[in-house]
């Protein structure tokens, strides 16, 4: 859709400059200035408006995405059509990209479009499971319910994120203030005390280590900064293969509590997005193939892939993922009462709540563990530095006494 600035003249004879209209091209612009009983003067296309991230592709943050299908859903529940929802929330909505988004939907299911392709064509903006999700409500007749599903998993998942960086802000402010004081003592306060000693004293060996350490730190800080940036480059590039990110995951699930926090959370997306998708109206393959991309673990991902194909061939749900053994014991075992009874999404939906809450113990316990690791590394390293600065002192004074 191309913006024009015209020119036009009404019917009164009045111009009417600045007059800017939207259509496909320069016919459907004369189409709607006709339609206006408008003549044209003259018109320019308009440069497109970029998004606030900088370009013409916009990026949505989970949270928003939740808010926007919470909105949504509320008035779709409430028997409001698409189209007029749509058009309310792009009236009311603040936040700049946001609102080009609801923008964009609105147009496109204006002109007749499915919300589905309306949500396909705004490329990497939205997830797949709700794209997946809204087309199947839409073929079901259940739009306004699927869409709250939708806000309902987003919410979830917007909340377990936030626990975790939560609960991992504490160590990690820690960790940045230990880093500091290490380097102003040994940057700042360790040269002024060094300027008591003469160059002919025999100094201790802590104090001669540390000396040398504040040496390499203030005379090639650059080098040391320049070498620690480029290994951290080279360690994202490499993480960001796919060999290198199955490696970095296969370690992290073998850390201690650090890989059962992961094996957990990845329950949690597991149970959830698959529940969610199947009371949508998907069929387990389908659903499969689409919580195989949000489940973020590599190993996880593998062994799904597995239990997929092993479902092809007739396998029940429970007995692939018992083979599979990525996830923890009870959730092959709650999927196999689901399946024997039944009630599978419910039974998913139990098994997500449970390990809702292992999660945040697990992470508690982690933090928990972290916080005194830190602070003893803290006191060792501090307490080594003014060990070495007060050794030289005790000498000076016991030659004094002597």
């Amino acid at each position: 859709m191309q913006e024009y600035k015209c020119v036009v003249k009404g019917v009164d004879g009045k111009t009417i400059k600045n007059y800017k209209l939207k259509a496909e091209d320069e016919a459907a612009l004369m189409k709607q200035i006709k339609a206006n009983a408008l003549y044209l003067v003259s018109f320019q296309k308009t440069e497109a408006k970029k998004d606030i991230i900088g370009g013409n592709k916009l990026k949505l943050s989970l949270k928003d995405i939740a808010m926007f299908s919470r909105q949504l859903s509320a008035m779709l529940e409430a028997g409001v059509t698409l189209v007029k929802a749509l058009n309310i929330l792009y009236l009311q909505m603040e936040k700049k990209n946001v609102k080009e988004s609801i923008r964009r939907l609105y147009e496109s299911v204006q002109k007749g479009e499915q919300l589905s392709e309306a949500l396909k064509k705004q490329e990497n903006v939205y997830p797949e499971i709700m794209i997946s999700m809204v087309e199947a409500g839409e073929a079901s007749g259940s739009l306004d319910s699927v869409i709250a599903r939708v806000a309902d998993t987003f919410e979830k998942d917007v909340k377990l994120r936030n626990k975790i960086r939560s609960s991992m802000m504490y160590p990690i402010i820690l960790a940045v203030l230990c880093v500091a004081v290490v380097l102003i003592l040994v940057m700042k306060v360790l040269p002024v005390f060094m300027t008591m000693f003469t160059a002919d004293m025999v100094l201790p060996l802590p104090t001669r280590i540390l000396l040398a350490f504040s040496g390499i730190l203030t005379g090639y800080w650059y080098i040391i900064f320049l070498a620690i940036a480029i290994i951290v480059l080279a360690l994202r590039a490499y993480l960001a293969t796919e060999e290198g990110k199955r490696k970095w995951h296969y370690m992290l699930l073998k850390m201690p509590i650090l890989g059962k926090t992961i094996t957990k959370i990845s329950a949690v997306r597991f149970t959830r997005t698959l529940s969610t998708l199947l009371s949508s109206g998907m069929t387990l393959i389908q659903s499969l193939e689409i919580v195989i991309k949000v489940i973020g673990n590599r190993i996880v991902m593998d062994g799904l892939e597995v239990t997929k194909e092993d479902i092809r061939k007739g396998m029940p749900l429970s007995q692939s993922l018992r083979k599979a053994n990525i996830l923890p014991p009870m959730v092959y075992s709650m999927i196999g009462i689901g399946e024997e009874s039944g009630t599978i999404e419910a039974m998913l939906d139990k098994t997500s709540e449970y390990y809702d809450d292992e999660v945040e113990n697990s992470i508690a316990k982690l933090v928990a563990m972290l916080e005194p690791i830190l602070i003893v590394f803290m006191a060792a390293i501090v307490g080594f530095i003014i060990i070495s600065i007060m050794l030289p002192v005790f000498n000076i004074y016991d030659s004094i006494g002597k």
